[in-house]
């Protein structure tokens, strides 16, 4: 790192330098067919990976929906996972891939339901 970036980087927002972050983690994971989520097509399979941003427990829909909503840098995505009221090793910081069909909520999110899920270390959990 030279004495200009150094500078660079201490001139940006919290913000940036974890979306950079993030952005450079899920571009090392690419080798396992990650793609960023900015790159979603609704009605397609995809893979992504993301960083629990926020977590989401509704136990009055029936037997419960758990939402993880997740971040890579270059977007977020909500993973709902339908019938479940807990979910053990889903916490807030946690690294996920997820694996699903993409789909936009009403909201217009992008959401995809009942992933195929990994958890992996994030970005700050090295």
């Amino acid at each position: 790192m030279t004495i200009r970036d150094f500078f660079s980087r201490l001139g940006r927002s919290p913000e940036e330098v974890r979306g950079e972050n993030l952005c450079d983690w899920v571009e090392s994971l690419k080798p396992v067919g990650v793609i960023p989520i900015e790159e979603v097509v609704p009605r397609q399979q995809v893979k992504v990976a993301g960083v629990i941003q926020n977590i989401r427990i509704h136990p009055s829909e029936g037997t419960g929906t758990i939402e993880a909503t997740i971040i890579d840098g270059t977007g977020e995505l909500i993973a709902k996972w339908l019938g479940r009221s807990s979910m053990p090793g889903i916490r807030l910081g946690m690294g996920l891939i997820l694996e699903g069909t993409g789909g936009v909520g009403k909201d217009g999110y992008l959401v995809i339901l009942n992933p195929d899920f990994s958890l992996v270390p994030g970005p700050e959990h090295g």
